[in-house]
């Protein structure tokens, strides 16, 4: 896995699964918020992830867990948010700590699906962490290709297969031709997964 803040691995799924475990990794996307511990049950899996950083995958047991997260550091004090989820032996997944719309933390636990892409294409998903931006497209600039349409916030996409590119991706409200976030020099290889994770306010600071 390559993110912004590096590259990591993680053992062969069917390994996992030998084990009866899965492989989970953290995304923190709550605006502004704090580094926070990311506990499984009374387990603690990540320590001190920052806003807009991402963990690697962690091996946990293929069962139901909850899940919860604490500011950094802070053993004792109440959960910000907590969820249960069932996890199934071998499967990837990601936990997102996102603002819900009330601006309170919440956690949302996604399927990974790192089945390969058609040979020659790329594979695509959004997840939209930002609850007050509403439902979005999002374009390759270059063409004025929309790639996605209608996501709506608090959610993900199903994986979309595209053509390698490198490319200026825009984000707009749903059905308009402003752009509210423009991210450049986005670039998909034929044979790689990328997941796209919307965060921030989209009003106010």
């Amino acid at each position: 896995t390559t993110t912004n803040s590096g590259t990591s691995t993680a053992p062969p799924a069917t390994e996992v699964k030998q084990r009866g475990n899965a492989l989970v990794r953290v995304i923190h996307a709550v605006p502004g918020g704090a580094a926070v511990d990311v506990l499984a049950d009374d387990k603690k899996l990540f320590t001190g992830i920052a806003y807009k950083t991402t963990s690697p995958y962690e091996e946990l047991s293929g069962e139901r867990h909850t899940f919860r997260i604490r500011q950094a550091g802070q053993d004792t004090a109440q959960p910000l948010a907590e969820n249960s989820e069932g996890l199934s032996d071998g499967r990837h997944y990601t936990v997102i700590a996102m603002a819900d719309t009330n601006g309170k933390p919440a956690i949302s636990v996604f399927d990974d699906d790192i089945v390969p892409p058609s040979e020659g294409k790329a594979k695509v998903r959004i997840i939209h962490a930002s609850a007050d931006a509403g439902e979005v497209d999002v374009y390759a600039k270059q063409g004025n290709k929309k790639l996605f349409g209608g996501v709506n916030a608090l959610s993900q996409t199903s994986y979309t297969e595209v053509d390698p590119m490198a490319a200026t991706l825009e984000v707009r409200p749903e059905g308009q031709n402003n752009a509210v976030l423009t991210i450049p020099n986005a670039k998909f290889n034929a044979g790689d997964s990328y997941t796209i994770v919307l965060t921030g306010k989209a009003k106010g600071a």
